[in-house]
């Protein structure tokens, strides 16, 4: 099963707070989490998919909506990210901007670099190579 989680504060960066990695590897559950009350981080682990892609969107509209100043979206352990999902995130970063939100990504799948360059979006982002190097941009 596949998981989406926003990220709370006071929680490691690299550690999911919804405690769902285990055998669910083929859906995402959504949930949120800010990083020093700065910057909201939206986990996705497996497949970001047609059936998947409801509950990212709203994930994301709702870390960039929120009082974040930077938002970050970490696809390190996503190995399938769909065509619309490359789209949403480009929508996501123009709504951003309007917003003042910083939106990063960290990717370091090669299937997911893919999809960004196919479609275009992956300039839009400074791709991170970690959360870390994210928050510390």
């Amino acid at each position: 099963m596949s998981a989406i989680a926003l990220l709370q504060r006071g929680v490691d960066a690299d550690t999911p707070t919804n405690g769902s990695r285990g055998d669910r590897s083929d859906r995402l559950l959504p949930s949120m989490d800010s990083h020093q009350r700065t910057c909201t981080i939206v986990r996705v682990e497996g497949e970001l998919d047609a059936a998947i892609f409801p509950e990212f969107s709203e994930a994301l509209e709702r870390a960039v909506t929120s009082s974040s100043r930077a938002v970050i979206v970490d696809f390190r352990q996503t190995r399938f990210l769909s065509i619309g999902s490359a789209l949403k995130l480009a929508g996501a970063k123009e709504a951003a901007v309007a917003g003042g939100v910083d939106l990063r990504v960290v990717a370091a799948r090669r299937e997911v670099e893919r999809v960004l360059d196919v479609t275009g979006v992956r300039p839009l982002f400074h791709v991170y190579p970690s959360v870390q190097a994210a928050l510390e941009a």
